[in-house]
């Protein structure tokens, strides 16, 4: 089977080295901006197309580079704005095509998925070779048992703190509802660093590690302690130099959306309405009926029309997000929880105005640091360069390839189980027309600062999710490791731990390498360092190149390697994949990093033989 393109597809942009000539511009700056095409198009002229103070410009673009396959034309770009849209107008005898980050198409649409370059932005540059390691503290390694919570240390609803064997069953949620304690420690993290070193991974992301009356931690209790439970505040500097000494990052997780019930804050205000942090919540009807986060009442919502407690948050110099920037924490950023719900209350939309602020403090504190929010939906409002640098990329990776790999929203059902979950699989087109239209409506800068993964500690594992088929999450590990943002690993993950979702996915660290699947965690470890190591993906542009229901092949490119990525969901029979709109050229040679096979371009063809489900990466050195 062949098949063929129309010349439109030959069109590339993307906000890499290749195409931009500065990424990361100030404003006043002039940037350079390319855009490749077939050198036979029927192509009369193209325009640069800007809106500088919200007026239409267009640029003429001129041909500075061709051969006898493509023609680079280039024009420049004022930038004049915090903010700076951009798209290609290209005329041909049969009309005006409109370039975006969509594509071609004969419609002018809206500004909203036009390029996007921003000026002045704070962008951590670490992130462009990092790789994640997620930890569940209590989980993970117990390091230090003089730590481990003592039975009956506080009760609620009649279920008090329970200590639990390591590896031991989860209890019925009744009997235990988050007071199950394994031991995990900060501790035991540290301990694990060289194991962590072995896996390549060079980032650790924890979830909450504050005061708390739970294992998770999001009932926070007060926000300027570690839990002396995984060893306290001098158990993190102690984790902060271990990292240091192994060069590896750390970005910690907190709740600027709510608090625990137990929080001092609270626990005043319920006692007299009066009190100085009263304002810092909402009571409808003082002292018991107030505002909590979906209604779970151990979750108090935080009202940020309080100055105080912005003030208290992050814009003192001892505030929440400022002080464990500080040494001897310094951490490297903030995992912000529920990030799409933090200001908002019904008339109360604050969430914007708080993001920026936020941001000016964080960044005021250290350019570098790392903003991410927790959001399972469409988060691109707030990733225009004056808020998050990032979010957890569920909307716009993590579950279109759920969709794709077995056709289900598995992970997030908690909440709205009939809403979510569709038995229909997606088709790789839909892949990746979401992917497209995620990584479309972002700034490029953040789009490769966007937090990718498999799973959470609030999802299901992605080896349960693919139905113990053992080749199906392979292939999605391929594919975080590929794809445009930063990849995360679940702690597990790599050893073929599996778990359903929350609390299941939570299950302790097995250690006993008996048990581990080393295959896989070979896997891992090869992917890991091609992440890190390959230009093409620590630095290229990302192309799609086709689609269809059980296959997807896509482009990385850098100035020094081409990497394109095929992805097969199930066996597909022999095909012949058009690539010429890549930039390869005629008799390239290119080699399967996974299993050494040699593929030759002919025609602008990449002749596929018959494949097994699973992935292939075909490198070739500019």
């Amino acid at each position: 089977m062949t098949l063929s393109l129309h010349w439109t597809a030959g069109l590339h942009h993307d906000g890499s080295t290749l195409y931009v000539s500065n990424p990361l511009p100030r404003l006043g700056e002039s940037v350079t901006i390319r855009l490749r095409a077939p050198k036979n198009a029927p192509i009369r002229a193209v325009y640069l197309r800007t809106a500088p103070d919200g007026e239409n410009k267009m640029t003429e673009m001129h041909i500075v580079q061709q051969d006898a396959q493509w023609a680079l034309w280039a024009g420049e770009l004022d930038v004049r704005m915090p903010h700076n849209p951009y798209r290609f107008k290209i005329l041909t005898p049969e009309g005006a095509y409109f370039y975006t980050g969509l594509g071609a198409s004969r419609a002018d649409g809206p500004d909203y998925y036009d390029f996007k370059l921003l000026a002045d932005y704070s962008a951590p540059l670490w992130l462009a070779d990092s790789v994640f390691y997620q930890i569940f503290p209590d989980r993970f390694h117990n390091g230090d048992p003089a730590n481990y919570v003592q039975e009956g240390l506080w009760v609620r609803d009649g279920v008090g703190t329970q200590r639990r064997p390591w590896g031991a069953p989860l209890l019925p949620w009744k009997d235990a509802r988050n007071r199950d304690y394994y031991g995990g420690d900060l501790p035991g993290i540290a301990q694990k660093v060289d194991y962590l070193r072995d896996l390549g991974v060079n980032a650790l992301y924890l979830t909450p590690i504050f005061v708390a009356r739970s294992n998770h931690r999001y009932d926070i209790g007060d926000f300027n302690h570690v839990d002396p439970i995984l060893g306290g505040d001098e158990a993190l500097a102690g984790l902060r130099a271990t990292l240091d000494s192994a060069q590896m990052r750390l970005v910690l997780d907190v709740t600027l959306n709510h608090c625990g019930w137990h929080h001092p804050w609270f626990r005043a205000a319920q006692q007299d309405p009066h009190a100085p942090s009263a304002e810092y919540f909402t009571f409808h009807k003082h002292p018991d009926n107030y505002e909590a986060w979906l209604g779970v009442k151990s979750l108090v919502k935080l009202n940020y029309r309080s100055q105080k407690l912005r003030e208290a948050i992050y814009r003192a110099p001892d505030s929440v997000l400022r002080r464990w920037l500080q040494a001897p924490y310094r951490i490297d950023g903030w995992r912000l929880d529920v990030a799409n719900m933090q200001g908002r209350q019904g008339a109360i939309q604050l969430g914007h105005k708080m993001g920026r602020e936020l941001r000016r403090a964080v960044k005021g504190d250290n350019p570098q640091a790392y903003i991410l929010g927790e959001h399972f939906y469409d988060g691109t409002p707030h990733l225009q360069g004056g808020e998050l640098d990032a979010t957890m990329n569920y909307a716009g990776f993590t579950i279109p390839l759920w969709r794709w790999l077995n056709g289900q929203d598995q992970g997030i059902s908690w909440a709205q189980p009939a809403a979510h979950g569709d038995p229909v699989l997606y088709p790789g087109e839909a892949l990746a027309e979401q992917w497209t239209r995620y990584r479309a409506g972002v700034p490029w800068v953040i789009a490769r600062q966007q937090f990718n993964l498999l799973g959470s500690h609030d999802t299901a594992r992605i080896l349960t999710h693919c139905g113990g088929d053992k080749a199906l999450a392979k292939l999605a590990v391929v594919l975080l490791m590929t794809y445009v943002g930063v990849p995360c690993v679940y702690y597990g993950d790599e050893i073929g731990m599996e778990g359903a979702t929350d609390p299941y996915c939570r299950l302790c660290m097995e250690w006993d390498e008996n048990k581990w699947d080393k295959d896989l965690r070979g896997h891992y470890q090869k992917l890991i360092a091609l992440r890190k190591t390959a230009s093409a993906l620590v630095e290229g542009g990302f192309q799609q190149l086709f689609a269809a229901d059980g296959l997807i092949v896509y482009q990385r490119q850098s100035a020094k390697q081409r990497l394109i990525v095929i992805g097969c969901r199930s066996a597909q029979e022999a095909l012949s994949v058009p690539v010429w709109h890549s930039g390869v050229r005629d008799g390239a040679t290119l080699v399967d990093v996974l299993s050494g096979a040699a593929f030759t371009i002919a025609g602008g063809v990449l002749h596929l033989p018959a494949l097994d489900k699973g992935a292939a990466l075909l490198l070739a050195e500019s």
